[in-house]
């Protein structure tokens, strides 16, 4: 995965992005418990019938699980697709023991489709346009897949969109995912 190789190299080529630091397990363990804490308001949020932002809480509660991940492994990560970036590349290189397929969920990223281009500029306006693809746009000629959207699809198509509710399968799914995401994250913490 040549492609993960560039996309990691950009990454850590801008402190803004990603930074390789000392491990610390004590934020890595703040992270887990923001991520309970927002799985928390999500099922507030559920209750009060805010689907779209319960939604949104629970994309985030698997997001910091990953920046928990980092922080055991000597990352701090401020950009996204980074994070995705970075999580890859340590089940990649068998340094982490994390369903892939959980990751993949959440977000493809689809930095093999990216090209890396010498100017960063172009990279970085690339990255962004791969975050906020809708129904019917296209990547390299193929109509993005919404059929099956991960996670941070669906929470760009509830955050940007200027519906206020959603499938509420779309919310379960995340439910499911987070609790999945959560364990296996004690799991690398505790090892």
């Amino acid at each position: 995965m040549p492609q993960i190789d560039n996309h990691l190299k950009w990454c850590l080529s801008d402190t803004k992005r990603l930074i390789k630091s000392a491990p610390d397990l004590q934020l890595a363990q703040k992270h887990l418990k923001k991520s309970e804490y927002n799985y928390n308001v999500l099922q507030t949020l559920e209750e009060l019938k805010i689907y779209d932002w319960a939604l949104n809480v629970g994309f985030y509660a698997i997001y910091h699980c990953f920046l928990g991940i980092l922080s055991k492994y000597g990352y701090s990560s401020k950009n996204q697709s980074c994070t995705i970036t970075a999580i890859l590349k340590l089940i990649e290189d068998k340094k982490l023991d994390f369903d892939k397929d959980l990751v993949l969920q959440f977000d493809t990223l689809d930095v093999e489709d990216i090209e890396i281009p010498s100017n960063s500029v172009t990279l970085e306006s690339e990255i962004s346009n791969r975050h906020s693809r809708t129904k019917g746009d296209t990547i390299n000629g193929n109509v993005y897949n919404l059929n099956n959207p991960t996670t941070r699809q669906d929470r760009e198509m509830s955050t940007y969109g200027v519906e206020t509710s959603i499938d509420l399968k779309q919310l379960n799914k995340v439910k499911e995912l987070i609790l999945k995401v959560q364990r296996e994250t004690i799991k690398v913490l505790v090892k």
